[in-house]
């Protein structure tokens, strides 16, 4: 029973409504922090004149006229080609929308009824999101290909159509051309799917190997050049075991904070606390692994029923994966570091987060077959009280990137 007391006869309807309600919820928040114009930081300004010069000379290169080689190319050339800011903060909106879009049809299909209608209102108010997108940085349109790139993924897997293998392939390739973390995604998932490589089928296996390889291929290229004919090489051993363990901490932090209301100003208190908390952390959002249940010989309908129940542990190891390499990121190249940093980082993992937060609450409904009732009522008021404090935190920060001044840019034609 769980929450299916609470799911309307025409709940497929009523998913719709909850999606495109929180759509509108979310684009409003959009344009009250956007309002004034996005804003922009020193990284901002670094794109900016790429895209201006890609514009004028047809060359990416940094202010003081050395090639562009500190990022990997695809936003600077996004913004080149929206000829102006307020072509691109259209283009930070349809991310979002597109986020919270394909992460609600991933939750449909992996989420107990109810909470698949609430999820769509966790990822309309989500802090992380709004923050990236007010800012000329590369995140959101990241959020957009990851979000992309993982609901091709799992079609594919559960269907086994080569369209979306060719979909999530083609996404993929275009992840480590956008942010360098998109290959520290790759890894993330090729793991992931190493760990459930019995429930590949053997056509699969292969595909795989296809996929991770042509995915990597096009991000290869480019640091190659970056760093091999650009410029000498930026990663070096710069910050040692101190920023690595303050790093951890942080993305604990970041974690703890995206699930319970906790302030900025706790950060620095007992450091160690938040190096274990993101140990905890991820122990309760770890789906359950189900055990194999494929007899000999079976086909792509089995299969595609496993991955109902197997992607999220998927999800689980590319996003403690992500942070791990994050965290050695921050240590061993110019990366920048500290809590707001990490927050910026890790918002594309918001929407996995999240999906696993949901479901582990969801399996919370069914531990108790005698108490289920009043356990779902708890389950009820607690996610209604995050959501409250959710919005709350989402209203208070949209009325504070408003207040800041706009980044100026002119695109030469």
């Amino acid at each position: 029973m769980g929450l299916r007391w609470l799911e309307p006869s025409g709940w497929p309807r009523w998913f719709g409504w909850s999606v495109a309600l929180a759509v509108l919820v979310q684009l409003g928040l959009f344009v009250l922090a956007t309002a004034p114009g996005l804003a922009g930081t020193a990284d901002s300004r670094y794109y900016v004149h790429a895209a201006g010069t890609l514009r004028t000379v047809g060359l990416l290169l940094h202010p003081d006229g050395s090639a562009y080689r500190y990022w990997p190319p695809l936003y600077p050339v996004l913004v080149a080609l929206s000829g102006g800011l307020g072509a691109l903060r259209v283009l930070h909106a349809l991310a979002l929308v597109t986020s919270l879009l394909a992460w609600s049809r991933l939750g449909r299909w992996l989420l107990p009824g109810a909470l698949a209608m609430v999820f769509p209102w966790a990822l309309a108010l989500a802090t992380p999101w709004l923050v990236v997108s007010k800012f000329v940085w590369g995140e959101m349109v990241f959020v957009a290909l990851v979000t992309g790139y993982t609901v091709a993924l799992f079609r594919w897997l559960n269907t086994g159509q080569v369209r979306w293998w060719g979909l999530a392939t083609a996404l993929g390739f275009a992840l480590p051309l956008h942010r360098t973390p998109g290959f520290f995604l790759l890894a993330g998932v090729g793991l992931g799917l190493l760990l459930q490589a019995r429930v590949l089928l053997p056509k699969q296996r292969l595909q795989v190997l296809a996929h991770l390889g042509l995915s990597a291929v096009g991000g290869l290229a480019w640091h190659y050049y970056s760093l091999l004919l650009a410029a000498p090489s930026v990663y070096r051993y710069n910050k040692g075991w101190t920023q690595f363990f303050s790093s951890w901490a942080d993305y604990g932090f970041v974690l703890s904070r995206w699930l319970l209301p906790v302030r900025a100003a706790w950060r620095p208190e007992v450091p160690w606390l938040w190096v274990l908390t993101l140990f905890g952390v991820m122990a309760l959002l770890l789906p359950q692994q189900p055990a194999l249940a494929l007899p000999n010989g079976s086909g792509a309908p089995e299969v595609a029923k496993e991955w109902r129940t197997r992607f999220p542990r998927v999800l689980w190891v590319a996003t403690g994966f992500f942070i791990l390499q994050l965290i050695i990121a921050t240590t061993f190249t110019r990366s920048a570091a500290g809590l707001y940093d990490g927050e910026r980082y890790g918002s594309v993992l918001f929407g996995p987060v999240m999906l696993l937060a949901f479901q582990r609450i969801g399996r919370w409904t069914t531990v108790q077959p005698g108490s289920r009732s009043c356990l779902s009522w708890l389950v009820i008021g607690i996610v209604g009280l995050w959501l409250a404090y959710a919005a709350g935190r989402s209203i208070s920060n949209a009325m504070a990137l408003r207040q800041l001044a706009p980044l100026e840019w002119t695109a030469a034609h």
